[in-house]
């Protein structure tokens, strides 16, 4: 099975989103408010002539990490109010409206222009993603230093990590060297609690003069 696996449609574009950045090595996609526009132009969600700013650079990274929080549930994470909040203002600034399209169906487009109007639509995309059934496949890597979203494809949706090869290993390996710690504590420890105790049971046994 390949590593950091793909999604496509929707739940690919929610995911190719959040892994802008690669908190593991540090590599940021969008570093800068020109960084974030060719993001937003590459995929029609802005025209190129639409001006960025260092403000929309913040609200667009406040927003990627809300949305990791929320991909978070499906792998056991806690969701924090604090990235619920960041949604809803999200949605709100962008005046996400419920629409007909011409197949009969609903979904949520944004009145707002610009990159508020962008952020309302990957909003709008993570809502349509939660409704889909393969949303629980997306989910945030095991390591907490690495937090790389990646589609579960294991038949049981029991994948823990994007790279078993590197991040499962490694956190493994923690694992037991923190076993190993606890044991030899335990290993020093316990005869010095033997001493301690053939002690008081000597002085216990100690005639009286």
């Amino acid at each position: 099975m390949a590593d950091r696996q793909t999604a496509t449609g929707r739940l690919g574009f929610v995911q190719a989103f959040v892994n802008t950045v690669d908190l593991e090595d540090g590599s940021e996609g969008l570093a800068d408010p020109n960084t974030l526009k060719a993001w937003l132009v590459a995929r029609g969600l802005i025209g190129s002539s639409e001006a960025v700013d260092a403000s929309d650079l913040k609200h667009a990274i406040a927003l990627r990490e809300a949305i990791r929080g929320v991909i978070g549930a499906s792998s056991g994470f806690p969701i924090y109010p604090l990235d619920i909040a960041t949604m809803n203002e999200a949605a709100g600034a962008s005046r996400l409206r419920t629409r007909f399209g011409s197949d009969g169906r609903t979904r949520l487009e944004p009145e707002a222009g610009g990159v508020e109007g962008a952020l309302g639509r990957i909003v709008a995309a993570v809502f349509a993603a939660t409704n889909e059934e393969d949303w629980a496949r997306l989910k945030l890597c095991g390591s907490r230093s690495c937090r790389w979203v990646f589609y579960d494809q294991s038949r049981n949706h029991s994948s823990r990590w994007c790279r078993m090869a590197s991040c499962g290993n490694r956190l493994k390996a923690r694992r037991f060297r923190e076993r190993a710690k606890t044991g030899a504590q335990l290993a020093t420890s316990l005869p010095e609690r033997l001493l301690g105790y053939d002690i008081t049971r000597v002085r216990r046994a100690s005639p009286r003069a």
